[in-house]
């Protein structure tokens, strides 16, 4: 039997490195075979073997497509896309975890700086027998955890710093009003006074730290340039601007904890604001020097003694020689001599004592010496301030300085009664830690202050303070209680520079009595209400050479002060 092969098809395709069968199909008719056709069919059936067993089949869902699907997309162009949207997508990824990863270390140096405590480690000593070893045993501490109002205070000390300076003030609105009837027809005739105005005070102090051991105070204050004992700013002058001007600017150098030199405008060395023996408001152009020795526990409870002095520079007449006519001579100058500064140079010391934790006091003695002291008064004059005090400044002033209540040799003069001013001033100062009512304390201050003008004999050489304080304002709904009693003599304390709300329109010559009430309305804003009742000493005539501005026969000044203070 032959048999004739009629054809043989096989449709294979491809599909990225992968193959297909479509359709493999034989159309053989049979006939008897022969012997020649044999080999020819064994050949063809292995071919048809070798390719079922070579060519590998695609995914079952492509063998049954039906041949009526549209054409393949390109499967190339696909996967760039794809590829191309996740490198986009991982780029976005990894700016985003960059960014959280600076907002973590962000956030713990921030943790760092407020929760950060040194770990104190305290070294023992041990010795064995008679042996010279010495064993150190180091207990470290657990940190602590700081209060909200610690990391309140540190977060606001960053905030207000620009750039390496500190910034720091405060604002106050203050009411003020001055009443004094008129005198009797009996007495000398004195007008009354009613003077009842708004005021209101802005500081800002700078502070910045050049070197761990130097560093750099400055503040601007308002006030008027010829009224060296407020910086109070009338609401007055129409609508013209008011002026700001420097009112402390110095350099501090502290080498060690217990040293410090002080070298500008600055406070002076022995103010503590209880208003006796210097302005609050007032700062002295010189230098001022302090050093601290600390004791460890003894019998007589000291803990430290401070040794302080200052030296500052009134004034620079640059005059070569005195003349006649020169406003010097009426201040007492040597005619024919060189006009010479005026100067104080105030030096002493303080103790303090603690008893307990609760008991703590503090007494203290020093000296004032001032050289040219009637420069100063000079200064009150219409000559003595284009004189000593406008060069100084560059500009030329309304009037001249205010503060006058000493006695002059004459009416209005610019010589002094008393020859000289060498304070001698004895300080004790008595603090308890007081009582709590509910969350708010109540410490308790006494203080008491003598002086006495050594420099002369006279009359009314002498001054005290008696003050009884109780209460502080740290926060809302704090209150405090103040009450000050004073006697300053018309030669005991320069006028010009003690206080001028104890003495209103007068520094000394004066007995008042002062009350003071304090609460604290909010963090950082404070309503105070002040009184004063104000007596004067003596009148002018009632001693040699002896005239001052407000005589006993005045009636009492009664002064009243409202005000609000906001500090930042």
């Amino acid at each position: 039997m032959l048999s004739t092969i009629r054809s043989v098809h096989i449709d294979v395709t491809s599909q990225q490195a992968r193959f297909k069968i479509v359709v493999i199909s034989c159309d053989v008719s049979t006939d008897p075979i022969s012997n020649e056709d044999q080999p020819m069919l064994i050949r063809l059936a292995l071919l048809f073997a070798i390719l079922s067993f070579v060519l590998t089949p695609i995914h079952s869902q492509e063998l049954i497509k039906p041949a009526s699907d549209p054409p393949e997309t390109n499967v190339s162009e696909r996967v760039r896309v794809l590829e191309s949207e996740l490198e986009r997508q991982n780029a976005k990824l990894d700016q985003l975890q960059k960014t959280l990863t600076e907002q973590q270390q962000t956030i713990q140096a921030l943790l760092e700086k407020l929760s950060a405590q040194p770990n104190p480690v305290a070294a023992v000593n041990v010795k064995e027998g008679e042996t010279t070893t010495t064993a150190v045993a180091a207990t470290v501490a657990e940190p602590q955890t700081p209060t909200v109002e610690q990391r309140l205070a540190k977060v606001e000390g960053q905030a207000l710093k620009i750039g390496p300076v500190r910034v720091s003030g405060d604002f106050r609105l203050r009411f003020d009003g001055i009443f004094r009837s008129a005198t009797d027809p009996s007495d000398p005739p004195l007008p009354h006074v009613q003077n009842a105005r708004m005021r209101y005070r802005f500081r800002l102090n700078l502070d910045t730290d050049l070197y761990p051991n130097l560093s750099f105070h400055g503040q601007l204050a308002t006030g008027a340039v010829n009224n060296p004992l407020t910086i109070d700013q009338d609401f007055s002058a129409i609508t013209a601007r008011h002026p700001l001007f420097i009112s402390e600017a110095w350099i501090d150098y502290h080498p060690k904890k217990s040293l410090q030199f002080q070298a500008g405008r600055v406070q002076e060395v022995f103010a503590d604001n209880s208003r006796f023996l210097f302005d609050d408001d007032i700062r002295f152009n010189g230098f001022n020097e302090k050093y601290v020795k600390s004791f460890k526990p003894n019998g007589a409870y000291l803990s430290s003694l401070e040794l302080r002095a200052g030296q500052y520079i009134f004034s620079n007449p640059n005059v070569a020689i005195v003349t006649s006519n020169s406003p010097l001579a009426r201040a007492g100058d040597i005619v024919g001599t060189t006009g010479r500064s005026a100067n104080l140079f105030h030096q002493g010391l303080l103790a303090n004592q603690t008893f307990n934790k609760r008991w703590n006091s503090q007494i203290g003695a020093d000296i004032q010496v001032y050289r040219h002291p009637n420069q100063i008064q000079l200064a009150s004059t219409a000559d003595g301030v284009v004189l000593l005090v406008q060069p100084g400044l560059g500009i030329a002033l309304s009037g001249p300085l205010t503060g006058t209540g000493n006695a002059t040799t004459t009416p209005g003069g610019a010589m002094y009664t008393a020859p000289g001013f060498q304070i001698a001033r004895l300080t004790y100062r008595l603090n308890y830690a007081g009582f709590t009512r509910g969350d708010h304390a109540f410490p308790v201050t006494f203080n008491v202050q003598f002086a006495r003008n050594v420099a002369t004999g006279l009359n009314e050489r002498d001054a005290m303070l008696a003050a009884l304080q109780i209460g502080r304002i740290t926060k809302r709904g704090d209150t405090a209680f103040l009450y000050v009693f004073s006697i300053k003599g018309a030669n005991s304390l320069i006028s010009q520079v003690t206080d001028d709300d104890l003495g209103t329109n007068t520094g000394v010559n004066i007995r008042t009595n002062h009350f003071r009430f304090e609460y604290g309305l909010a963090r950082k804003v404070t309503f105070q209400s002040l009184f004063f009742f104000q007596n004067s000493l003596r009148r002018s005539g009632q001693y040699p050479n002896f005239f001052v501005p407000v005589g006993d026969f005045a009636p009492t000044t009664y002064r009243v002060q409202q005000q609000l203070v906001f500090s930042f």
